[in-house]
């Protein structure tokens, strides 16, 4: 081969090289949780390319809102609520002002990676199926539910089961099948999400290291060091344990009347 042939063949070999490379560059920058030069971008400390919603303004979600706001560690953090103008002027009492407020439709959840439930807890199947629906399309995204579905008070708030002992939870997987669901938020009461202080904070779900460190990630921004018990079948007992401490902190549904300031703790050498 003429020796110019050869460099001239080189040097478009590079060219085209250096513009794949480009490319690909170019478009990690949008997410998808099956993208692995993107994994290994999106896992770094700062998580800082990680689009959160919260949907749901009441106590719950405007606390894990703020809380999750202040971290700095993530792309963006937004409420998403049926009545934004009404959620807006609540947070605002409270003190929350660094939280963007946009409607609950599929649109305003479809850019973000992780998706937080803190709405009313459901446990009717018809109701799981119509809510989940009413999502969008949620393929690749991390669903975590810190929701718990309680009866009636003058039931007792009872955590409702399914037949089988199945819980919302895992529910709420079977009807994402395209989602990583991980129940986790949902043992505690308000009051500790504000002052999380390192407390331990169970997590069932999913155990691809990928999509659980996600998960941990952001329950380690509200403050609570992550425990990880499991996949999602342990959403069940997440859920009984709520109705524990729902029991106990509130005098009058049957359990030991304490206050609302304990919490479940890991003991031992795990």
């Amino acid at each position: 081969m003429n020796p110019f042939s050869l460099i001239t063949l080189l040097i478009v070999a590079a060219s085209f090289f250096a513009s794949e490379v480009s490319s690909s560059s170019s478009s990690s920058i949008g997410f998808s949780l099956n993208n692995p030069p993107l994994r290994m971008g999106i896992t770094n400390p700062s998580l800082s390319n990680l689009r959160i919603t919260i949907l749901g303004g009441g106590n719950v979600g405007s606390t894990l809102a703020q809380k999750l706001a202040i971290s700095n560690k993530f792309a963006y953090v937004q409420i998403a609520a049926r009545d934004p103008v009404k959620t807006i002027a609540s947070i605002q009492q409270k003190g929350i002002n660094n939280v963007p407020v946009v409607a609950s439709t599929p649109d305003s959840l479809a850019a973000s990676h992780v998706v937080i439930l803190a709405t009313p807890g459901l446990y009717k199947d018809e109701d799981i199926q119509s809510f989940t629906t009413s999502l969008g399309d949620m393929t690749d995204k991390i669903i975590i539910d810190a929701t718990n579905p309680l009866g009636p008070f003058s039931g007792g708030l009872q955590v409702m089961t399914w037949e089988g002992g199945k819980s919302s939870g895992e529910k709420l997987q079977l009807h994402l099948p395209n989602s990583k669901v991980y129940k986790t938020f949902n043992t505690v009461g308000v009051e500790h999400m504000r002052d999380a202080l390192g407390k331990e904070m169970l997590i069932a779900g999913d155990p691809d290291p990928f999509h659980r460190a996600i998960a941990e990630a952001v329950v380690a921004a509200v403050g609570f060091k992550p425990f990880f018990v499991g996949p999602i079948r342990y959403s069940r007992n997440l859920e009984a344990m709520a109705e524990l401490w729902i029991h106990m902190a509130i005098p009058g549904l049957g359990g030991r009347d304490t206050s609302r300031n304990f919490w479940f703790s890991i003991g031992g050498e795990p």
